[in-house]
């Protein structure tokens, strides 16, 4: 059901968390003072819980969401692909634009994993000296690239030598044969991958990055493959879009909506605003749940209070969270109690039954 205009919707992501600690974490914040709202909402709410599988939308469970709300509807279901186009300034020619981020590799329990590329630290003249060293394979493959920032190019790619499997969110982390099969399909990029990885293995680039203590960019991981696509929110224009993802910011600049960062909840608490906090979900990947904690507690006093007294004030009528996880989505819906009904008890239920992942 669509979001009332009178509505806030708040996008979670980091508060759900598969890590095993989840037990102890949910008993720590059920007895947390400093988030006491957050718990109220938790067990106020009837969660509508969608299962997601990133493999089929080739994105992480928040990018889906904001795609899908901004209304990109692709024929092959594979939504993520729609990201890229959000990701570059001259996205308006009709190409489809593909996305490769510097990256690294390393073997991990699993096979081989893709770390974090945000992590690399890589210059503009380490992303531009490897691009020479890697002019050779590209026009030996009929392709070419340019920088778009330090860390990620735009490749122009013959047709059918590529297809999207995941954004760079969905894949860090994870075994990389799951997200690049050993199809026919794949074979033309691979092909071109490891000539550049043969140029790049001695580059003068990886030996000093290396002697810095640093890891060597030793891959790129494309992604994309979507036209431009214009966002026209069928489920309703918000009246606002924060968040602090560059590509939210074009998401809501290029349908013609009011962007701002998240960081003033005066403006942003307000109907028909769609905001993402993102404050969890750095502690919440690498497993720094001191961090988790404090970032709920910070979100609690900037956030979650103001939001939940302009609820009982009637400045909001309704209330929306959404809690993106790795295989899941939780949709929270709050309304405001009539007057008659705002001094009796409210209707409670155990929010850790469904906040704790499955296998708990």
């Amino acid at each position: 059901m669509p979001a009332l205009p009178s509505a806030l919707t708040l996008l979670l992501p980091g508060l759900l968390t598969d890590a095993a600690i989840a037990p102890e974490l949910a008993r720590q914040l059920a007895d947390q003072p400093a988030v006491r709202t957050l718990v109220s909402w938790l067990g106020a709410a009837r969660p509508v819980q969608q299962d997601f599988d990133p493999f089929e939308a080739g994105c992480t469970s928040r990018e889906y969401w904001w795609l899908h709300r901004a209304g990109h509807r692709p024929a092959d279901g594979r939504i993520g692909a729609g990201l890229a186009p959000l990701l570059v300034d001259d996205a308006r020619d009709g190409r489809p634009v593909w996305l490769a981020d510097l990256a690294h590799v390393q073997v991990g329990r699993d096979g081989l994993v893709l770390t974090d590329s945000t992590e690399l630290g890589t210059t503009q003249a380490e992303s531009d000296a490897l691009l020479a060293a890697a002019q050779p394979a590209l026009e030996a493959h009929g392709a070419a690239a340019r920088a778009v920032d330090p860390r990620r190019w735009r490749l122009d790619l013959p047709q059918g030598a590529a297809r999207h499997t995941g954004t760079p969110d969905a894949v860090t982390g994870a075994a990389l044969d799951a997200w690049w099969p050993r199809t026919p399909e794949a074979r033309p990029w691979r092909k071109l991958i490891n000539e550049i990885q043969m140029h790049w293995h001695e580059s003068p680039v990886n030996v000093a990055r290396e002697a810095r203590g640093q890891v060597p960019v030793n891959t790129l991981w494309l992604h994309g493959g979507a036209v431009p696509w214009q966002p026209d929110w069928p489920a309703g224009r918000p009246a606002l879009v924060a968040g602090s993802a560059p590509w939210l910011r074009a998401l809501a600049e290029r349908g013609g909506l009011p962007w701002q960062r998240p960081a003033d909840a005066a403006s942003a608490i307000r109907p028909g605003a769609l905001v993402e906090l993102d404050d969890l979900a750095l502690p919440e990947r690498t497993d720094d749940w001191r961090s988790w904690l404090d970032a709920a507690a910070r979100l609690e006093r900037d956030w979650f209070a103001p939001a939940d007294a302009a609820l009982r004030a009637g400045a909001l009528r309704q209330l929306i969270l959404v809690l993106p996880a790795r295989e899941r989505l939780v949709t929270l819906t709050l309304e405001r109690r009539p007057a008659l009904l705002r001094w009796l008890p409210s209707s409670r239920h155990d929010w850790k039954r469904w906040w704790l992942p499955q296998e708990s």
